[in-house]
């Protein structure tokens, strides 16, 4: 019996084999593990960058021609509501896969649709919490206009200013930052004079930004807090001779879990190489799946109902989906970025209550739609 998996993959300048390293790690998980006599059939289609009204027409394709059990796809804000509804109207499956940038909404909430992400906007509320109890009451907020252009930012200084913090300064780089020497924004935290720094880059610029603040006389003076994007270890591949920095994920790919080293290591044994997070979001989006497989390898249309009060475990610990359908974690991990001898490690210094992200939502109803509208990060 064949399970036919519909797959619509953007193309990403930053992770240039995102379509690739999303399925060998969807592939990874499904590896010996589907009932028995069920095999995998794949459809896959590019998607470009998954914000053009033709994503719209191609899920329709996948299920009304190709007749797939279940899609799995990338989908930007732009198109997200008609994409919901194409699912919701069909009454088929859809997981849809983002890191995470972006809040979802009461309208964007369908029992046929989960929302497989990251949960980069709750670590970022997170993040804004540990920094005024850690560090104190002032931040500076740096930038990248790409990047907040979704809703980390809003989330950081939320939790900072509920708990009494201030933003002293707030630099956002211009849109071609490769002309921009940043010293604007060295001059606003000289200024502002901070007890930490809130970044909020990634790609290219996040290791621009990390060479210029290395070289200044902040580095190592004040703490330097981050996006889990912006100390990506596939990214950053030479030492920046930067200090004092962190990040707090919902992922780490050199904590010493049972559940992340298997993980890491089956990775590495089948494509020798270790994987990124495109590849951990396959692999559990692959486990997920699994979860979803009744023992005659049927998907039931309602995945709500399916994963009803159902735990995953997964690299990144215990996962459920919460009552908005996306995936979500038990614990952060506050992440100190350190360069060993070849390259970056993003080693777990400690663990914070993720738990309470459910209740954020109803926080954020009112904040407006992210201004990028392709999926957080695939540029």
């Amino acid at each position: 019996m064949t399970l036919n998996i519909g797959i619509l993959l953007p193309q990403s300048e930053m992770y240039p084999t995102l379509a690739l390293d999303f399925l060998n790690g969807c592939k990874l998980a499904l590896k010996n593990s589907l009932p028995d006599g069920i095999e995998p059939n794949f459809s896959i289609e590019v998607i470009g960058n998954a914000a053009e009204e033709s994503l719209l027409k191609i899920a329709e394709k996948l299920v009304l021609q190709e007749e797939v059990d279940i899609t799995l796809a990338f989908c930007g804000s732009r198109h997200l509501n008609e994409f919901i509804s194409i699912f919701g109207n069909y009454k088929k499956p859809l997981i849809r896969i983002d890191l995470g940038g972006g809040v979802l909404t009461k309208g964007q909430v369908n029992p046929y649709v989960l929302h497989h992400t990251l949960n980069v906007w709750q670590s970022a509320h997170a993040a804004g919490k540990y920094a005024v109890e850690k560090y104190g009451k002032k931040v500076s907020v740096i930038s990248s206009i790409y990047d907040g252009g979704y809703h980390m930012s809003a989330n950081f200084v939320k939790a900072y200013t509920d708990l009494g913090g201030e933003v002293s300064s707030f630099y956002v780089s211009p849109m071609d930052y490769k002309k921009e020497n940043f010293s604007v924004m060295i001059e606003g935290i000289q200024e502002a004079q901070p007890d930490v720094i809130f970044g909020i880059f990634s790609y290219k610029e996040a290791n621009k930004v990390f060479g210029v603040l290395a070289k200044s006389d902040i580095n190592g003076k004040i703490p330097l807090l981050v996006i889990p994007l912006m100390t990506d270890e596939t990214i950053n591949t030479e030492d920046h001779n930067i200090n004092m920095v962190e990040s707090i994920a919902s992922w780490a790919f050199d904590e010493e879990t049972k559940e992340m080293q298997e993980y890491t290591q089956k990775h590495k044994e089948a494509y020798e190489d270790a994987p990124n997070i495109i590849g951990l979001l396959g692999y559990e989006v692959g486990l997920t799946l699994l979860a979803c497989i009744s023992s005659e390898g049927k998907i039931a249309s309602n995945l709500s109902q399916t994963l009803l009060n159902k735990t995953i475990n997964t690299p990144r610990g215990p996962l459920k989906y919460n009552k908005m359908n996306e995936s979500q974690i038990e614990k952060f991990k506050l992440r100190k970025f350190q360069f060993n001898e070849t390259k970056y490690h993003n080693t777990v210094v400690d663990t914070l209550d993720a738990s309470y992200s459910e209740e954020l939502y109803k926080e954020f109803e009112g904040l407006p739609e992210p201004a990028w509208h392709n999926p957080y990060i695939c540029t």
